[in-house]
């Protein structure tokens, strides 16, 4: 086809979707030519092709202007844990590629975006600051660079080698990458409108039904089990597009993900049981074979098909299949098939919310059934302190409660290995995985002193609160160091203040200790941050405080010892009245 039509064809698309949906307001004439309008419409569709919300909410996301540090459009997707900084180029003719400087000013304003830097940029980035600050904040969560323009040829190794060195310094040495990059060209962006009114028109035919059954009432369904193949098949086939009516894409390679890789890798005969299966709501479900009373094996064809639950499982199985198919093919997967028919849409959009609000067992949950948890719990009872150490308990008294929740991050951040307290940086529920081995077993044994397991606490409230209050009112690396920084700083003040007269052997006041870590917490602040930039200058500062011997350096350097920085007035113990 040629470009020139196809070009002709995206704008009208484009004025169809989100006419009226763009502020436009700071440019002064628009009748010469609507060129601003489809640079700024290309970057709300970008967001809409990276997420799936509606032409409304991406509009507002796009923040293109007069000092716009680069972005053209950001949004934060909860769902997918995902925040996507969009920079768009509009290209009249269809022709040409990215420049050099095209793509230094995004890596400039990415840079800047998660060093935590807004100074000088434009009201639109600045309303979004918030949204950006808990995306930084959340280890979880993932940064997508997206180029998206309307030029035919893919951006040279050479123009992205800026794109590449800022990949390689974020992302480091880390299995998770932090900080991923996707390029939107012309034809992705032609092919993506052309389907875009069809997305929930998927049809599977010769779906294999094994060990099937039905429901009739209220609406027709189904249920089995389906090859694990058949599935990584269709997430080949159709993407994303198969959860058009989820309420999460497929989030790629996350722990839990990582989690179904591996059963598909190493128990394929047995992931049945460890899985909850798939469910898919279809316009229409059509039974082949209809005179068979065989329920071992049943053929059907689904039309109209969006799977509402299960995109993790069928995103990882996708995944695996396209490295290991033999092994995927092992696998069996639990499927319900609902046939809604001319129900209001109301009806599928009610299945799919209660379909994802079901409570998730976490590994801390098991913590309920160690009975060392009930014994702090009794022994902290006669001081007149309640141990919440269930989950879905609620604090209404902190002077005489405490949580499971504060406890495993404050017995983290005590320990002195300094592996546990990256561990409850990088991922707090691999502390709490097992409760018969390590580290669960560092937090609680025998040996957890019930004193100092709540002075504990209440160093960490305190700790936390200075933090907090200090991020308002911080900003670039500065501020990350508070939001990626606070469980090494919790580790520095902890072993510094648990050396206080009866720390161990009563439970302290708060108040007595309470300015001692509110100036500990202040100088291990600007001390990690003096180191940080002295031997890390060029590092994202959540790798750094996730990473073992990146916090042994810097502890080196801020401990209050001869030979290191400042030593510190603290070193001595602190004497402390009960």
């Amino acid at each position: 086809m040629p470009q020139n039509l196809m070009m002709v064809r995206i704008a009208a698309k484009l004025d169809e979707q989100f006419s009226y949906k763009i502020d436009l307001s700071d440019i002064p004439n628009l009748e010469g030519s609507k060129a601003p309008f489809y640079s700024r419409a290309t970057a709300a569709m970008a967001i809409l092709m990276e997420s799936g919300i509606d032409e409304d909410k991406a509009g507002k996301c796009v923040t293109d202007g007069y000092c716009d540090m680069g972005i053209d459009a950001i949004y934060n997707d909860v769902s997918q844990k995902k925040l996507i900084l969009v920079q768009s180029k509009w290209r009249e003719t269809g022709n040409g590629g990215i420049s050099q400087d095209e793509v230094a000013a995004f890596v400039q304003g990415v840079n800047r975006i998660i060093n935590s830097e807004f100074e000088g940029c434009n009201d639109k980035i600045l309303a979004k600051q918030l949204d950006v600050m808990a995306a930084l904040k959340d280890m979880d969560y993932q940064i997508e660079m997206v180029f998206c323009h309307t030029g035919n040829h893919a951006i040279s190794d050479y123009v992205k080698r800026p794109i590449s060195d800022l990949l390689k310094r974020v992302n480091e040495d880390d299995a998770t990458e932090i900080l991923t990059f996707k390029e939107i060209k012309l034809q992705e962006i032609y092919d993506f409108l052309a389907t875009s009114q069809s997305l929930d028109n998927i049809s599977l035919q010769d779906v294999v039904l094994s060990n099937w059954g039905t429901v009739d009432e209220p609406f027709k369904a189904y249920y089995g089990t389906i090859s694990a193949a058949a599935l990584g098949e269709w997430y080949q086939i159709y993407g994303n597009r198969l959860f058009a009516k989820n309420i999460r894409f497929y989030k790629g390679s996350t722990d839990v993900n990582q989690g179904i890789r591996d059963v598909l890798r190493e128990e394929p005969e047995r992931f049945f049981y460890y899985n909850n299966g798939i469910k898919l709501l279809c316009h229409k479900i059509i039974r082949k074979a209809a005179n068979s009373t065989d329920r071992v094996t049943g053929l059907f064809a689904l039309e109209g098909v969006s799977l509402v639950n299960g995109a993790q499982t069928t995103g990882s199985i996708g995944m695996a299949f396209s490295e290991m198919p033999e092994e995927v093919a092992k696998a069996k997967v639990f499927v319900q098939l609902i046939e809604l028919g001319d129900e209001p849409e109301d009806q599928a959009t009610k299945i799919t919310r209660l379909t994802n609000t079901q409570n998730r067992i976490d590994g801390k949950d098991f913590a309920a059934l160690d009975p060392e948890q009930e014994r702090l719990k009794t022994e902290l009872n006669f001081s007149h302190i309640q141990y919440l150490y269930k989950t879905g308990a609620v604090i209404d008294d902190p002077l005489h409660q405490v949580s499971l929740d504060e406890a495993i991050v404050a017995q983290a951040c005590s320990l002195e290995d300094l592996s546990i307290v990256a561990l409850c940086k990088r991922n707090i529920g691999a502390l709490t995985e097992n409760i018969d081995k390590a580290p669960y077993k560092l937090l609680f044994n025998g040996s957890t002193n019930s004193y100092a397991f709540v002075n504990n606490i209440r160093v960490f409230r305190i700790v936390d609160t200075v933090l907090s209050q200090r991020e308002t009112q911080a900003s670039g690396r500065k501020r990350l160091v508070l939001v990626h920084g606070n469980r090494f700083l919790l580790h520095m003040v902890l072993s510094e203040i648990k050396r206080i007269p009866d720390y161990d052997t009563s439970i302290l006041d708060a108040s007595a200790f309470s300015a001692e870590v509110e100036q500990l917490s202040e100088r291990y602040w600007e001390l990690a941050f003096q180191a940080m930039e002295e031997k890390y200058p060029d590092a994202y500062p959540a790798h750094i405080f996730k990473n073992v011997g990146r916090l042994r350096d810097i502890k080196a350097a801020i401990s209050p010892k001869e030979g290191n920085m400042e030593k510190s007035k603290t070193s001595e113990p602190i004497p402390v009245g009960q």
